[in-house]
């Protein structure tokens, strides 16, 4: 579900360079992370502490959002990195760079072999800071601006949360109705909207993790570490990220943790009394432009296959 389009990633020498001028004398490997849909990622190993170097692929996009997100949240004492060093526009690489530090751990995701208390607890307190981080207000609702050189803002384009909501919600039901829905599925999706058209209206814009689920969630130990990965923030309803894990709990572990989430994140900050259906609302909401941008994406990849080399090279 990135907004960027994919880009050539900037060679392994030219990273070395970058670090070189950050770190200066302090020696350093440089390892290329797989992960990471929107930005080249990129792992610095120095010494006994670990960084993380993220490159934007466009030339005009700009890592000062995330860098206020990242300080806001740490203003309010939320565990996610520490921004090292960032920069509008490397010389070298003509992209903006962000470095943060590393938070320790592994994913939750790949943490099945814990004791269900043990992640329970973990999720309970990424509850607890996932609602500090929908408490931190985002002028506008819809994709967090990348153009803007303002580390303290955060601004997004739409002027509405509906609008935000709804910004692709018929292009993508006519093309899930042609596809993969029913005429009746199709029919119920557009009742369950028209229904619950009260949910839209939002009064404030706030920080959304964006795809917030167990591969965001960091323990080491059984021990809560932090939540990673602010590379699709947006402003929108605050029930948006918990909307998105309802989407992807139970993916990834043997049960879900919705309600452990959901409990930690209601003793922070006031949910309505029909939170459970908003959420389902919400994230129903998410589930169609996520299955009809991941079906365009696929067919467009079919209709234009990657060139094959050949064994010669």
């Amino acid at each position: 579900m990135s907004q960027y389009p994919t880009q050539s990633a900037p060679e392994t020498r030219q990273i070395e360079a970058v670090v070189r001028h950050i770190f200066l004398s302090r020696p350093f490997i440089v390892e290329r992370v797989a992960e990471g849909g929107s930005t080249f990622v990129y792992r610095i190993l120095c010494g006994d502490e670990t960084f993380y170097l993220r490159v934007l692929p466009e030339e005009g996009a700009s890592f000062a959002p995330e860098v206020a997100a990242h300080t806001l949240l740490r203003e309010r004492h939320v565990n996610v990195p520490e921004v090292i060093y960032f920069e509008q526009r490397n010389e070298l690489l003509q992209r903006s760079i962000m470095m943060t530090s590393a938070i320790k751990g592994r994913p939750l995701s790949q943490s099945s072999s814990l004791p269900v208390e043990v992640q329970e607890a973990i999720v309970a307190e990424a509850g607890r800071d996932l609602a500090l981080s929908n408490s931190v207000p985002v002028e506008g609702f819809g994709w967090v601006e990348r153009d803007s050189s303002d580390t303290r803002r955060l601004q997004a384009p739409w002027p509405t949360y509906r609008a935000f909501a709804l910004e692709w919600w018929d292009a993508d039901l006519a093309y899930l109705a042609k596809s993969t829905l029913s005429s009746t599925e199709a029919a119920i999706l557009e009742c369950l909207v028209s229904q619950y058209d009260s949910y839209l209206n939002s009064e404030g814009s706030y920080l959304a993790h964006g795809d917030f689920d167990s591969t965001h969630i960091y323990q080491e130990a059984g021990r809560y570490t932090g939540i990673i990965d602010l590379g699709e923030i947006r402003g929108t309803d605050r029930l948006y990220d918990l909307g998105y894990f309802h989407m992807r709990d139970g993916e990834q572990l043997l049960f879900r943790l919705e309600a452990v989430l959901v409990r930690s994140y209601w003793a922070i900050a006031p949910l309505p009394s029909d939170v459970e259906q908003r959420i389902r609302f919400t994230s129903l909401l998410i589930n169609v432009r996520a299955l009809a941008s991941s079906l365009q994406k696929a067919a467009s990849q079919s209709d234009h296959p990657a060139p094959v080399e050949s064994a010669a090279g």
